[in-house]
């Protein structure tokens, strides 16, 4: 597949270009709001604004590295020049932007997907695997340090704060492992006192028992001023299970085997009484692709998947701190 891309973004250069090389598939065109900036490694191809990635012949999906608050009104707009769309997260950050990414994916019969690279981790299909009974707890921990007035996320006018970066994945790990939006959601911040974007971001997610399976909870600290960490601890009935990095895995190959790793207890206990489980190397963005370009080939309606979902429970949770 020929691939354009908008914004000359970092995660751009340094992870999805690549990955889409290591995929098999081509950069033919990068859009850009200035003068082309090539870099060591770039790919050879043409350098052009937006509207011309939208506006080429030989560009078959669109990968959108802007701002948070230009993601859904460019991917409509690619969507429209009927190109696929991989979105960077957050891909919407209102309800009518979800509703305007929704009818134009109907209405082109393009794929859109949003770029929740951590999802093609083979850890989270592992993970939900996990014989630890129903799942009753869960812990979610990310964060970082970010101090920089100048860097997009302490904009609020731009999609800024904890929440949008970072709160977003405690969102995405409710769903996944729960299957559904939660019943209950609250959420209390701190916004910087300045920059007016929340800088520490505390939530909780509740599912009200269902059928046979009782309720269960999730619990979640986000800050982008605190050292950087992050895990997902989830306990069961049965046992627990923690992944260590699970939104920034290591991306392994051969030439470089780092791994991502993980502890688990099946029946229970304390950490000395767990194992150690670890993955074997993979690049997420690279199986990411593989992914966006199966599905635009032969099933380009199921590309949002449950991207709808986490976006709205993200917006109830910032409607219930007000």
């Amino acid at each position: 597949m020929r691939f354009g891309i908008l914004g000359n973004a970092k995660i751009a250069r340094t992870q999805l270009i690549p990955a889409i090389l290591e995929a098999g598939h081509t950069v033919t065109v990068i859009g850009s709001r200035g003068e082309a900036n090539p870099w060591t490694g770039a790919p050879a191809c043409r350098w052009t604004d937006y509207d011309g990635v939208l506006n080429a012949p030989d560009v078959d999906a669109v990968y959108i590295a802007l701002p948070n608050h230009l993601h859904a009104d460019w991917s409509v707009k690619a969507l429209r020049a009927n190109k696929h769309v991989l979105c960077e997260k957050p891909y919407a950050l209102s309800l009518t932007e979800i509703t305007a990414v929704r009818d134009a994916m109907t209405a082109s019969g393009r794929c859109f997907m949003e770029g929740f690279m951590v999802r093609h981790h083979p850890q989270w299909q592992w993970l939900v695997t996990q014989p630890v009974g129903d799942v009753r707890q869960v812990q979610v921990v990310f964060s970082y340090n970010n101090q920089n007035p100048d860097n997009i996320r302490n904009h609020a006018d731009m999609g800024g704060g904890a929440m949008w970066d970072i709160g977003c994945y405690a969102v995405f790990a409710g769903h996944w492992l729960m299957g559904r939006a939660p019943d209950h959601v609250a959420l209390n911040t701190e916004r910087h006192p300045d920059w007016g974007v929340d800088i520490h971001s505390h939530g909780l997610l509740r599912w009200a028992s269902q059928d046979a399976t009782p309720s269960a909870s999730l619990q979640f600290s986000v800050s982008m001023q605190t050292a950087k960490s992050q895990s997902v601890h989830i306990a069961g009935t049965q046992g627990w299970v923690q992944l260590h990095a699970p939104f920034n895995p290591a991306h392994g190959n051969a030439a470089n085997p780092v791994r991502a790793t993980a502890t688990w207890a099946p029946e229970g206990g304390l950490h000395h009484e767990a194992m150690d489980h670890t993955f074997e190397p993979c690049n997420a963005y690279a199986r990411m692709v593989e992914d966006f370009v199966d599905t635009a080939t032969h099933d380009p309606a199921s590309g949002i998947r449950d991207s709808e979902a986490i976006a709205r429970t993200t917006l109830r949770l910032l409607e219930s701190a007000r």
